[in-house]
Formats: C-alpha cells, sequence, structure tokens
C-alpha cells in the first residue's frame, strides 16, 4: 500500500492502468493489456446486443 500522491512512481510510462483505492490508500494496481477491456455489466451486454446477441438470463429461455 502506497499513498495516492506516491502513484505516479510506479506507473508504466506506456499503457492503461486499473487502480483500486481504500481508505485513501492504494492498494492494487493492474495493467490492462492491449487486448483487454474495462466495462461494468451493464456496458458490457448494451455491446454484446448492439453486435447483436441476445442476451436471456439463465434459466429463462423456452425452447
Amino acid at each position: 500500500m502506497f499513498k495516492k500522491t506516491e502513484v505516479g512512481e510506479h506507473l508504466p510510462d506506456n499503457g492503461r492502468v486499473l487502480i483500486t483505492c481504500k481508505n485513501g490508500k492504494v492498494t492494487a494496481l493492474r495493467n490492462i493489456y492491449d487486448d483487454e477491456h474495462v466495462a461494468s455489466l451493464k456496458s458490457l451486454l448494451e455491446l454484446a446486443e448492439q453486435a447483436g446477441c441476445v442476451v436471456v438470463q439463465s434459466g429463462k429461455t423456452k425452447i
């Protein structure tokens, strides 16, 4: 853990990073790779539907 003001010392020169904070301290840093995306579940479902997928809740399908 380290202070938020110290986060710059731990960041890569290039790229995206996911930062987790707790009680005003940085508790985790994770590099986000080029083949990864970060989104909420709602956003992911919206993107899937826009791509033509049908999103169905488990157990709600009738054949």
